[in-house]
C-alpha cells in the first residue's frame, strides 16, 4: 500500500510547535511542584490572641462542629451569622475561638487583626476604651448584650493591644464601632470549649438615635 510521503514530512513549524509543547508541560509540570510545596510547607498561622499556632477547623470533632451549628442556626439565627464549613476555618487552641472563611480555596491560609473587618467592615475599638456614657450609648441601641463580655475589657483603643489578662477571659472580647453601633463580640458555645465571633447590628426595636441626641443636647 503506498503511503503518502507528505505525511512523513516535518516542518519547522511542527519542530517549533512540538517544542512549545514540551516546554508548556515540563513548565506546568514545575509550576504544580512549587505550588505543592508552598503549601505543604507553609507555616501555620498564629493566632492573635495567643501568638500560637493554630489548628485547622477540620481536626474539631464532628460532634463538637455540629454543636457549634447548632448554636448559630437555632441561638444566634441571623443573616450577619450564618453557618459556615468548618474545613475554611482556623481555631485558636488556646481559648478555642474560631476564625471561619480563613482558609483559601487553595489551601493557604493567614490571620492577623483585619480579621475584625473581614468579618463585617467597619472600625472597631474594644469595649473597655469607652467611657461609662458611651458604653450606655452603645446598650441603648440594642435589647441584649447577653452573654457578650461586658464585665471585664481592656482599656487600649485598638483591638490588637489587648493585653494577655483579656486576652484569654472567656467570653472574649467585644468590640464596638461607634460610627454605626454594630457590636463584634465572642460568645461561648454551651457545653464546648470553642467560641464564635458574632456579629450584632443595632435592633430596630431598641431605642432611637434621636432619644442619645437628645440627652446629650440637654447637657
Amino acid at each position: 500500500m503506498p503511503v503518502d510521503r507528505s505525511l512523513l514530512d516535518v516542518t519547522e513549524e511542527n519542530v517549533l510547535l512540538f517544542s512549545f509543547l514540551i516546554l508548556g508541560v515540563f513548565f506546568s509540570l514545575f509550576l504544580i511542584a512549587l505550588f505543592t510545596y508552598r503549601l505543604q510547607n507553609q507555616k501555620r498561622s498564629v493566632s492573635p490572641y495567643s501568638g500560637r499556632p493554630m489548628r485547622r477547623g477540620e481536626e474539631v470533632p464532628l460532634s463538637s462542629v455540629e454543636m457549634i451549628m447548632k448554636f448559630l442556626y437555632y441561638e444566634i439565627h441571623s443573616y450577619e451569622n450564618r453557618v459556615f464549613p468548618m474545613k475554611r476555618a482556623m481555631v485558636c487552641r488556646e481559648t478555642g475561638r474560631i476564625f471561619p472563611n480563613s482558609i483559601s480555596w487553595w489551601g493557604f491560609h493567614h490571620i492577623d487583626w483585619t480579621f475584625l473587618k473581614k468579618r463585617y467592615p467597619g472600625v472597631y475599638v474594644s469595649w473597655g476604651s469607652l467611657t461609662k456614657e458611651q458604653q450606655q450609648d452603645v446598650k441603648l441601641f440594642h435589647e441584649s448584650l447577653e452573654d457578650f463580655q461586658t464585665e471585664e475589657s481592656c482599656s487600649e483603643t485598638l483591638p490588637q493591644n489587648v493585653t494577655r489578662k483579656y486576652s484569654f477571659l472567656k467570653p472574649g472580647p467585644l468590640y464596638v464601632d461607634l460610627n454605626s453601633y454594630v457590636l463584634i463580640g465572642w460568645k461561648c458555645v454551651p457545653d464546648t470549649m470553642f467560641e464564635v465571633l458574632v456579629v450584632q447590628k443595632p435592633s430596630p426595636t431598641a431605642q432611637s438615635i434621636d432619644r442619645i441626641i437628645t440627652k446629650k443636647e440637654r447637657k
